[in-house]
């Protein structure tokens, strides 16, 4: 049975940098230094149980700002919300506002996409750098990541009840390289930043995500 994805997070302590199903993983291997754990983790953002539109990536990227509010009350509720998976995405004074309105701009003004969209990423753990395919596929996070897309959200797509854009890692997700599966389970070719690349995909997954946002107001 998939392990729904929302309750395994709210498993975590308000203020833990780490999950406790990954305690024991972190502490047999010794290159977690990608990942910064002086932040709050958690892999997604957005209301990811109702948004028509999930965007994926692979981990979440590292400021200042998320590491100074992991120690404020503020910033532990704000995680705390964030993992129960109905929190509209940030908006212009947020952590996270400018990279997500970068990867959504061709789709609409941000006041009428943050209750849409949803960002996932296989990692919960905040780094500059890509942690390793390794390291991610011996955390149980990591797992629970993947099994919930691929049993739950990426059957929604090819249904079409939800859109699905892959936008890094494709082939960790479990994706080959169609740039289409179903009606809305996409894998387009991408930038190194995970921007689409231009061309007829791109313009065909702009009309289905405006469509699909159109529908929802």
């Amino acid at each position: 049975m998939t392990e729904d994805i929302f309750e395994f997070w709210s498993e975590i302590g308000r203020g833990d940098s780490v999950h406790p199903r990954d305690i024991q993983v972190m502490s047999r291997v010794d290159h977690v230094g990608k990942l910064n754990l002086d932040c709050l983790p958690a892999c997604f953002s957005g209301p990811l149980k109702t948004a028509r539109i999930v965007l994926l990536f692979l981990n979440p990227g590292l400021s200042e700002r998320d590491i100074t509010w992991a120690t404020t009350d503020e910033g532990r509720d704000y995680y705390q919300e964030k993992r129960r998976g109905s929190q509209p995405l940030s908006g212009p004074d947020g952590i996270g506002f400018k990279f997500w309105t970068s990867h959504t701009k061709d789709y609409g003004e941000w006041r009428n996409l943050r209750n849409k969209i949803a960002k996932l990423n296989i990692s919960g753990y905040h780094s500059t750098k890509s942690p390793g395919t390794q390291l991610l596929a011996a955390l149980p996070s990591s797992r629970v990541t993947l099994d919930w897309a691929q049993q739950v959200l990426f059957p929604q797509a090819i249904t079409g009840e939800r859109v699905v854009v892959c936008l890094r890692a494709k082939r960790f997700w479990g994706l080959d390289a169609r740039e289409q599966h179903g009606k809305a389970l996409f894998a387009p070719e991408v930038t190194r930043g995970g921007r689409m690349k231009e061309g007829k995909m791109k313009q065909k997954i702009i009309r289905i995500v405006k469509a699909a946002i159109a529908s929802s107001n």
